[in-house]
């Protein structure tokens, strides 16, 4: 390396190791800052600071930077940088003369103004300020501990005579059929049970009137024959139970519900595809299942399906079990079944699956994956029976299964729940838009003019000139769509007439007095005599757009949290318990299923019920408790990568923007 190749590596050495020291040094000033409010979030910010600042400190930025700052040198300094790591290449004699020049501006360089410390310094004078605060809060607590203990002592026996405490007894029941006992907690700091248990919830105050809120509905709660204030809920889902009363007390309740799991079911033998060249076979099927609270049944379905194209015809059937309980949560069962005795032909296809159903009300069933035996005469150059590759385990969907699926639903509709026809219908749309799909690729995507094919074709039958086939398959595919449409308005039964429609005219395309054409693809060829011409008058010039961040609403809402839960250690007033137990709401509203923000609100909950009857300094400790771990959670948040916002026309972004920056016709 040449002394002037040594001179410029070094001085892009310093200016690095300045900047990581500086980097450093910021993120170790902004965690002591933080420490001034938490010692636990202390850590957490400085790794935050160091791992958003880190990314300033890397050669390529660095040298950058000295390009922004010393422009004379006309990007010399990035030619050399690229030839020290090897990215560039150049002659002996080009590569001497770059280096000359880089170490002439290197000699001129300073470093202080391509790698600032205000930021350093900025962080510094945070963390001071900070400290002092905190030292001066300090000295005047005991002064303001004095006037606190002042006004709650005139307050407290107005306060204590007109309300008194308020106890809370809850009383869990969960569901009959998963066998739990009931049970009741008094004043409990969470409650904790499966979906669908009955709480029950008993308030012991003197206030004249109580309202409480569950799954974010308000209700006021009348007293019973013993003057207690009763209510009944049924757990569905996790949130909380927030109580309020005239005279300011509040209690707010995490509550944990536990879903009731759906049964695990298996087919274990023979728990693989079979082809077979006949159907004089005799199959050994054997199923397990497991269940959380109890199983109710089991059973081996099977639909056949025999035909082809779109002549399929389905039939549905059971094959009988023999059940083993070990207990009332696991079952097997076994079956020995004759493939004559199903009436299966060549060409026949068996699918199979298990099904288990749970104890509880409902529909609880689960469905193991599907397995098929085929009967084919491919079979016979394998043996009797083999395993079908799995490139060959590919189903068709078909038109005339979808009719069989929305006749089913049509039926059922009138004993099922409003919101389960909708999901089902939209799952069977789903299944029409990838029929029409597959048909519509099958075709190419594209159809070959019928007259001009006719006209040339000696294969046609007699009145070939009046063939209809691809009239059909386009009446197909509109009724098709009409299908999709009403089974998404969950339209069931005007939805089956646009299906059969489909189905009618599928048969007649596909029929063997109808012609199909066949697809070709169009290519267009590029013509080489026009390759760089036009006018370049619209030309612009054109800088891409860096998309807006989406904003973390988590993070924002945390932050909020932490900042009411900062301002609570310092509060001495009477509203402060009121405002404990409000933040304790705030935090489960936020995410009722972060057992962080769970553990946070019932820490609150305890310090707005003892808050009279606990020292400033135990008070304080429990704050900077919760308020670490917030900020940890917060940390966590923040650290979270976000989505960039969605764009409602992608395609025409650029075109927009550009559009926008020149000042064209909008």
């Amino acid at each position: 390396m040449s002394p002037d190749e040594q001179a410029v590596a070094g001085a892009l050495t310093a200016i690095t190791r300045r900047a990581r020291i500086l980097v450093a040094a910021e993120a170790l000033a902004w965690g002591l800052a933080a420490a001034a409010i938490s010692a636990i979030a202390a850590p957490f910010v400085a790794a935050l600071v160091l791992a958003l600042r880190i990314r300033a400190t890397r050669r390529k930025a660095l040298v950058s930077a000295i390009e922004r700052v010393h422009r004379d040198a006309r990007n010399v300094f990035v030619t050399a940088d690229e030839l020290l790591r090897g990215v560039l290449a150049a002659k002996p004699f080009v590569r001497q003369r770059v280096f000359q020049r880089a170490a002439i501006e290197a000699r001129t360089v300073d470093r202080r103004s391509v790698v600032s410390a205000s930021k350093f310094v900025t962080a510094m004078v945070v963390a001071g300020a900070a400290w002092l605060i905190v030292s001066t809060a300090a000295v005047w607590r005991p002064v303001k501990e004095l006037a606190r203990r002042s006004i709650s002592t005139q307050t407290s026996s107005v306060d204590s005579s007109r309300s008194g405490e308020m106890h809370v007894t809850v009383t869990l029941t969960p569901p009959a059929y998963t066998g739990l006992p009931a049970g009741s907690t008094r004043d409990p700091s969470e409650v904790s049970s499966v979906e669908g248990t009955t709480a029950s919830v008993l308030i012991d105050t003197r206030a004249a009137s109580v309202t409480v809120e569950h799954e974010g509905i308000t209700r006021s709660l009348s007293r019973d024959g013993q003057g207690r204030f009763v209510d009944r809920v049924e757990l569905r889902k996790t949130g909380f139970y927030a109580i309020d009363t005239e005279t300011g007390q509040r209690r707010v309740i995490p509550v944990v519900v536990s879903p009731d799991a759906l049964p695990s079911v298996r087919v274990t033998v023979p728990g693989r595809d079979l082809a077979y060249a006949a159907a004089g076979q005799r199959v050994d099927f054997e199923v397990s299942a497991a269940d959380d609270f109890g199983l109710r049944a089991l059973a081996l379905e099977y639909t056949k399906v025999s035909g082809s194209g779109e002549q399929f015809s389905f039939r549905d059937g059971q094959i009988p079990l023999t059940l083993a309980k070990s207990n009332d949560r696991e079952w097997r069962g076994r079956a020995t079944q004759s493939l004559a005795g199903l009436e299966l032909g060549e060409g026949d296809m068996l699918v199979y699956r298990a099904v288990a159903t749970d104890s509880r009300p409902g529909d609880g069933a689960a469905h193991s994956d599907a397995f098929f035996i085929e009967i084919t005469r491919l079979a016979a150059a394998a043996g009797d029976a083999f395993t079908v590759p799995q490139e060959e385990t590919r189903y068709a969907l078909s038109q005339q299964m979808l009719i069989i699926k929305t006749d089913r639903l049509d039926q059922q509709r009138a004993t099922m729940a409003a919101g389960d026809v909708r999901e089902a219908a939209l799952n069977l749309a789903v299944e029409q838009r990838m029929i029409r799909a597959e048909l519509v690729f099958m075709l190419g995507g594209a159809i070959e003019d019928e007259d001009v094919e006719a006209e040339q074709s000696s294969e046609l039958q007699a009145g070939r000139l009046q063939n209809r086939g691809q009239r059909d398959l386009r009446a197909a595919t509109i009724a098709m769509s009409q299908a999709e449409k009403l089974l998404t308005g969950a339209s069931t039964r005007e939805a089956l007439t646009a299906e059969r429609a489909a189905v009618a005219a599928l048969q007649r395309a596909f029929a063997r007095d109808r012609y199909i054409l066949r697809a070709i693809s169009s290519r267009t060829a590029l013509d080489a005599a026009r390759r760089l011409t036009g006018s370049l008058g619209g030309a612009t010039s054109w800088r891409r757009e860096q998309p807006m961040a989406q904003p973390n609403r988590r993070a924002a809402l945390l932050q909020d949290l932490l900042s009411g839960i900062g301002a609570l250690g310092s509060d001495a007033s009477a509203a402060a318990p009121g405002r404990a137990a409000t933040l304790a709401r705030e935090a489960l509203r936020i995410d009722p299923n972060s057992s962080v923000l769970r553990r946070a609100a019932a820490d609150l909950q305890r310090i707005a019920d003892a808050w009279s009857t606990t020292s400033v300094e135990a008070r304080t400790a429990a704050v900077d408790a919760v308020s670490g771990a917030v900020a940890a959670e917060t940390a966590r948040a923040l650290a979270a990568p976000t989505l960039a916002p969605p764009f409602a026309a992608p395609s025409l972004a650029g075109e927009f923007a550009d559009a926008l920056r020149t000042g064209g016709s909008k």
